[in-house]
């Protein structure tokens, strides 16, 4: 897990710097769906780290339901931005699924380094 919340971390520099040069909804949006998603994305692989510890058996499953979780984030996320007028305003949606994305495919990389490496470290025992 170390790796993917440096990972995150640095992803989240990045974003910033991006967000205060765009301004604007647009700069929100980048800003608001990096976090959003790297918030999701770190609550993935962290519940996937507790299954693998806890039921080994289900880390597949794990995947799929944490996967589903950022799919529905993703759908709710642009959904509110695109529909809700007081939140158009603020965010722009196309930035938000841009930063989204980018966070999430962030840290299902890392997560799945972190997690192989959980995975070799329990084989050697």
């Amino acid at each position: 897990m170390n790796l993917t919340l440096i990972a995150t971390l640095a992803g989240l520099a990045l974003a910033i710097v991006v967000s205060a040069s765009l301004g604007g909804a647009e700069g929100t949006g980048v800003a608001g769906g990096y976090l959003f998603g790297g918030a999701l994305g770190l609550l993935g692989v962290s519940y996937q780290n507790h299954i693998l510890r806890t039921r080994p058996s289900q880390v597949m499953n794990a995947s799929m339901v944490a996967f589903l979780f950022k799919l529905f984030g993703a759908l709710l996320g642009v959904l509110s931005l695109r529909f809700l007028e007081p939140l158009a305003r603020v965010a722009e949606w196309r930035s938000f699924l841009l930063a989204y994305a980018a966070a999430v495919l962030l840290s299902l990389v890392f997560g799945s380094i972190d997690i192989s490496r959980a995975l070799k470290r329990r084989s050697a025992h």
